[in-house]
């Protein structure tokens, strides 16, 4: 595969990924990955602000603090990995590979939330699809257990703003 086409993928997969966000943006080539985008992404995908995020960000320097929290927030909050190998001042810089191992964690960050979603919500159809009913036909209040695991799905579903496909 060669330079461009390389490139062309990796824009295709920022691009799938700012749309299956609901981000209305396009990208025609890597360099237009800066942090707006990377830090559009965090939000949309884990829905939280960036920690430590400086909203006016009116140097290099505060977007390169700002994606650097990105990283740091993904490795230490969620992923539990080292990411030393990607650093904010490279992202910034345009360095492609940083761009593209970013990129990389975060397509597969959105799949793995998709399938979680998925599954929560087939076992909440299995679960309300069981019948609730003792032996006398009477209805009876489902457990703590039941009722705990069905609250923290709701909420799991309504923290998490993704478009499930």
């Amino acid at each position: 595969m060669g330079t461009q086409e390389g490139e062309r993928s990796w824009v295709d997969v920022a691009n799938d990924l700012l749309s299956r966000c609901n981000v209305n943006l396009r990208l025609r080539k890597l360099s237009d990955c800066n942090a707006d985008v990377f830090i559009t992404l965090y939000e949309n995908i884990l829905g939280e602000t960036v920690p430590d995020y400086i909203a006016l960000a009116c140097s290099q320097e505060d977007d390169v603090h700002n994606v650097q929290s990105v990283i740091d927030s993904l490795s230490l909050d969620y992923l539990q990995i080292s990411l030393s190998h990607i650093t904010g001042e490279n992202v910034v810089r345009g360095d492609k590979e940083s761009i593209k191992n970013l990129l990389e964690i975060f397509d597969g960050l959105l799949e793995y939330l998709n399938e979680e979603i998925n599954e929560e919500s087939q076992n909440g159809d299995e679960l309300n699809d069981s019948p609730n009913e003792d032996e006398g036909g009477k209805s009876k209040e489902p457990t703590s257990l039941e009722a705990t695991e069905q609250r923290n799905t709701q909420q799991e579903e309504t923290s998490v703003s993704l478009s499930v496909e």
